[in-house]
């Protein structure tokens, strides 16, 4: 098959969150398995260095408005990816805010960028036989190919769309409708995951559990009722991991290998980290966290629990990551009163996102809500005991303890109290050395490869072919 991913981002080129794993993870699935994968990115700042002798021009009217722009083509492991450049709207250094506040043209900057994919895709030379969008970025796609092409070569298309975070819908004021050259739906505002979301032939979110949340509401932040009423039309397909870049035997970032027959390589990784952060050599659990500082990841109960639980334990904790000023404050706070326990690095270092992975004993990631999540299947391969609130893809790829085949640690009510108890579950777990090892070495042998996701993918392709051949 000859697929087109419309995407914002993509790992090794642009990157904000897990959106951009899960880019590049599946598209190099399809890649290994005999299909054809281009990627069509916005050319931010960060990647004009990609830039070539050689581009193609495409112009197009959008709502009365002509426009034009440059796409550069190269090849990435065995990936073809076409960078669409526009200085107004892309040569920015953050691709969708200024650090504090998304920017104020996104809806013209994104629904540029589908019409742009579109156009470059019916104007390239290349054939395709299915366009699949992630993510509201893309949503816009699913409404020009149905309403602004169905004279042309791409009518006969599909296009399936992902939901990595049904959060982020980009909702505007109406008046974008006639700026963006897009008719009036079923709401008065704009919503382009809305869009999308009555537009795409097939839709998938990125764990079965994150989909059957989204049915009701408030998960589903106003959209329950379009995902009831796309619901034949809508699944669950759970992420995979990366295992060439996330594999403690290979890992280029740490300072010792190991892998769940010779652990003595994770004692080093937890040595080194914490010289390198001037944390005492003691022989108490490190608990780890890596993460956006957002409501989403759970930092409303989790800051206050830790607050009151670093007073009775002995136990260490590293966060990292970067995101709202007030969690970045309350971490500092954290920091300033518990120097022997505790550190907030912040900021986010991919060689530190690595190191903490295979350093902790345990890793926190108590979300709100979780589409699906990475850094828990990361941990499980590192022996790094995940504690997860369980909820959507957490729920589907961590088994709480106690129980022989559990591979963490799960609590389920987001508040303060259920945070508290689990985090001295877990110290009561690392006390038992023959269970918590047990909990390693499960969740050590869990597999969840982008192999067996772009399989289920490959199938949803195949009905949304189907469902337009009719």
């Amino acid at each position: 098959m000859r697929i087109l991913f419309i995407c914002s981002e993509y790992e090794g080129l642009i990157k904000t969150g897990g959106l951009a794993d899960a880019c590049r993870g599946l598209a190099q699935a399809l890649t290994a398995s005999g299909h054809q994968v281009t990627v069509v990115l916005p050319c931010y700042a960060p990647l004009y260095h990609y830039h070539s002798a050689h581009y193609q021009s495409v112009f197009f009217d959008l709502a009365g408005r002509e426009f034009g722009c440059a796409v550069h083509q190269f090849s990435q492991d065995g990936i073809n990816i076409a960078l669409i450049e526009h200085h107004e709207f892309f040569r920015r250094d953050r691709p969708y805010d200024d650090g504090e506040h998304g920017y104020s043209d996104n809806p013209m900057r994104f629904a540029f960028f589908a019409k742009a994919a579109l156009e470059w895709a019916l104007h390239s030379g290349q054939q395709f036989d299915l366009i699949h969008g992630h993510d509201w970025q893309s949503a816009a796609a699913a409404y020009y190919l149905k309403q602004h092409y169905q004279a042309t070569a791409l009518a006969a298309l599909p296009f399936v769309f992902s939901i990595h975070n049904g959060a982020y819908q980009e909702r505007c004021a109406p008046h974008w409708r006639q700026q963006l050259d897009i008719e009036p739906q079923l709401h008065s505002e704009l919503n382009f995951l809305a869009l999308a979301l009555n537009y795409a032939d097939k839709i998938n979110t990125v764990s079965q559990g994150y989909r059957d949340e989204l049915l009701t509401e408030p998960m589903a932040a106003g959209l329950a009722a379009l995902y009831q009423r796309r619901a034949d039309d809508f699944y669950g397909i759970l992420n995979g991991c990366d295992y060439d870049l996330w594999h403690p035997a290979t890992d280029k970032y740490l300072p010792a290998a190991y892998d769940a027959k010779a652990l003595s390589g994770k004692a080093q990784c937890k040595a080194a980290v914490r010289t390198e952060l001037s944390l005492a050599q003691d022989n108490v659990p490190l608990f780890v966290g890596v993460s956006r500082l957002t409501g989403q990841k759970g930092y409303d109960y989790l800051l206050p629990a830790l607050s009151h639980w670093l007073q009775t334990t002995r136990a260490q904790v590293v966060i990292m990551g970067t995101g709202e000023a007030r969690y970045c404050q309350a971490l500092a706070q954290l920091q300033l009163q518990h120097p022997q326990q505790f550190r907030f690095v912040h900021g986010f270092s991919d060689a530190m996102a690595h190191q903490l992975e295979a350093a902790g004993d345990f890793f926190l990631m108590p979300s709100l809500f979780e589409p699906c999540g990475l850094n828990q299947l990361y941990s499980l391969r590192y022996g790094t005991v995940p504690i997860v609130r369980l909820t959507g893809g957490l729920k589907d790829t961590v088994q709480p303890w106690p129980g022989r085949g559990a591979t963490g640690i799960g609590f389920t009510e987001p508040d303060i109290r259920a945070m508290y108890d689990t985090l001295q579950q877990a110290e009561l777990l690392y006390s038992k050395r023959d269970s918590y090892k047990r909990v390693q070495q499960n969740g050590m042998a869990q597999n969840f490869s982008w192999q067996s996701s772009a399989s289920q993918y490959l199938v949803l392709y195949q009905q949304a072919l189907a469902g337009a051949a009719q």
